[in-house]
């Protein structure tokens, strides 16, 4: 379920530009949450990636919870918006993805637990 590839050639090969993108945030920690979401950009590298027709609301809706959306509120993930998840919520979403062991699981939370180095991550809907 999930990709990653080693730059946007191999991803253009890969076929089309219809992914999710779980992306690390950058932000410096001190960043007041009003900014946080100025904080990302499509197409990293070292992002994780999820093909549009994949089930990952249905997979790992639960497994996610709830996350901050742009409009400072906070639910379930916005497969069409930006959902950005606190570093204090890792830890959580590792526990579920391991009790739950859906699809992928194992390169999700190794990818989560790089991402604890950052201010948590950004799930980029379609």
């Amino acid at each position: 379920m999930f990709l990653q590839f080693q730059s946007q050639k191999e991803r253009r090969r890969y076929g089309g530009s219809c992914f999710i993108e779980l992306q690390f945030c950058r932000a410096a920690e001190e960043t007041p949450v009003g900014e946080i979401m100025q904080h990302f950009s499509n197409w990293m590298d070292d992002s994780l990636y999820v093909h549009g027709d994949s089930p990952l609301y249905t997979v790992y809706g639960a497994v996610f919870g709830n996350g901050l959306h742009p409009n400072m509120t906070e639910s379930d993930l916005d497969m069409w918006g930006v959902t950005y998840y606190r570093r204090e919520q890792i830890d959580g979403i590792i526990a579920r993805a391991e009790q739950r062991k859906p699809e992928g699981y194992e390169t999700l939370t190794a990818w989560l637990r790089e991402a604890k180095q950052y201010n948590g991550f950004f799930i980029l809907g379609v």
